[in-house]
């Protein structure tokens, strides 16, 4: 549920090793990943370190450990090297926003979905919906997303199935009190 300005910067040129993700601030262990983020949307001054802890997957196609590790190990660089970065002439080349969000319309296409409804935000709603939907607290939701307000809230996706068990619990306690 992290946000794309957390991860990579607006351009090509403009990348802030203080604000967008750099390996030095990955941290893996055997339990999964532990990204400590110095700067984000609510938290500009730099004078909190947010940490957004990934644990590690038994699906292997999704695990996040795995993923990292395998990038780390096909572009090597050093702890001051962007996470999202390609070799380009013996250096490392940051990926702009722009670059990630085209590669990310091209899965989406790959499974079938139209790449005009989703964005790199389209995650933040679906994380908020899913672990919603796990039973996770909203304490734990809020920090885990870096929200400051309850506006999280607003992100999380209601199945009609649920909807209609609002109505549902409605008509059955109108129909009782006759």
């Amino acid at each position: 549920m992290l946000r794309a300005s957390n991860l990579v910067s607006r351009s090509s040129t403009s990348f802030n090793s203080r604000e967008q993700l750099i390996r030095e601030n990955v941290v893996v262990s055997e339990k999964g990943i532990l990204l400590l983020l110095k700067w984000s949307k609510t938290r500009q001054d730099h004078d909190y370190t947010h940490q957004v802890s990934l644990c590690c997957s038994v699906e292997p196609l999704i695990c996040p450990v795995r993923a990292y590790k395998h990038l780390v190990s096909l572009i090597p660089g050093d702890k001051n090297a962007p996470v999202f970065a390609l070799p380009v002439n013996g250096k490392l080349l940051h990926l702009s926003r722009s670059v990630l969000l085209d590669r990310f319309r091209e899965l989406i296409v790959l499974v079938c979905l139209d790449p005009s409804v989703y964005s790199f935000h389209s995650l933040r709603h679906g994380g908020a919906t899913l672990a919603t939907k796990a039973g996770i607290p909203e304490i734990l939701l809020k920090h885990h997303g870096d929200w400051r307000s309850d506006c999280f809230q607003t992100y999380i996706k209601q199945a009609s199935v649920d909807m209609y068990r609002v109505t549902s619990a409605m008509n059955y306690l109108i129909g009782s009190q006759f």
